[in-house]
């Protein structure tokens, strides 16, 4: 697969969440993505299951792949709630006061 494929993919997502941003269906892309990824995931089982060489060289690959994929995905998972905590939290901890905010007499 080219790239080309994948950014044209990216593109037409985002154009389409744009256009339908007001649309009851954007309520249900988040279930819908789950679902999607577990079948992704279901089939790379699949297919790492069916592969006849990878099965059998399990016991050679070992701790070494068993190490590098939790570290990889644990990795992920602290970068993951970093960011969340930097980009999305810390604007929910203040609430700005400008002009137009109503604010409460004392």
């Amino acid at each position: 697969m080219t790239l080309l494929p994948v950014l044209l993919s990216i593109v037409g997502g985002v154009a389409s969440g744009y256009l339908l941003r007001k649309k009851s269906v954007v309520r249900y892309t988040s279930r819908l993505l789950n679902g999607v990824i577990m079948l992704l995931l279901f089939f790379l089982g699949i297919s790492v299951g069916s592969n006849q060489q990878l099965v059998t060289r399990f016991a050679a690959i070992g701790m070494d792949a068993l190490l590098l994929t939790l570290g990889g995905t644990l990795g992920s998972l602290f970068c993951a709630r970093w960011v969340y905590k930097q980009l999305f939290q810390r604007n929910n901890n203040h609430t700005p006061t400008g002009k137009g905010d109503k604010q409460e007499k004392p």
